[in-house]
């Protein structure tokens, strides 16, 4: 199984990007995206941040969504 994440960044334009293996969460996809774009690490009170890190990176966290990919 591969995953196919979609999102919208802040400009209006929109992305995909494509992981190796399944994605089961919304908050798997968001690590999953920020790590596949480099994005620095923010932490927050409760540990990482992923929703300021995307935001940081150029992306709108709400927008972010994920479907399985059967190869």
């Amino acid at each position: 199984m591969k995953a196919q994440i979609q999102y919208t960044k802040l400009d209006g334009s929109d992305g995909v990007a494509l992981m190796p293996s399944a994605v089961t969460s919304l908050e798997e996809a968001k690590r999953e995206l920020a790590a596949k774009l480099d994005l620095p690490t923010v932490e927050g009170i409760d540990g990482e941040d992923v929703d300021a890190r995307l935001r940081q990176g150029g992306v709108r966290p709400e927008t972010v969504v994920f479907s399985q990919l059967s190869e």
